[in-house]
């Protein structure tokens, strides 16, 4: 089976891209916010990401080293 893929690269505020399906953030094992792209990310999808976040993943590392997971976009409207 063949894969097609496209990566492109960009140099913009990602929080605003159009036509993307997704975004992928390098954020810390907590999955709050902080600063950085992380935080802009966090902003700009609203208090929503970081509820969904405290309650869909628990313990402190809701994400550890290695993994990755997934939400929704909340107020982000191009994702």
């Amino acid at each position: 089976m063949s894969v097609k893929s496209r990566v492109s690269i960009v140099v913009a505020d990602i929080t605003k891209l159009e036509g993307v399906e997704a975004i992928v953030n390098a954020a810390n094992s907590s999955l709050l916010g902080g600063g950085g792209v992380d935080g802009a990310i966090h902003r700009a999808a609203g208090p929503e990401l970081k509820r969904y976040c405290e309650h869909e993943f628990e313990g402190p590392k809701r994400c550890p080293t290695g993994e990755s997971r997934i939400t929704p976009a909340f107020n982000l409207k191009h994702c």
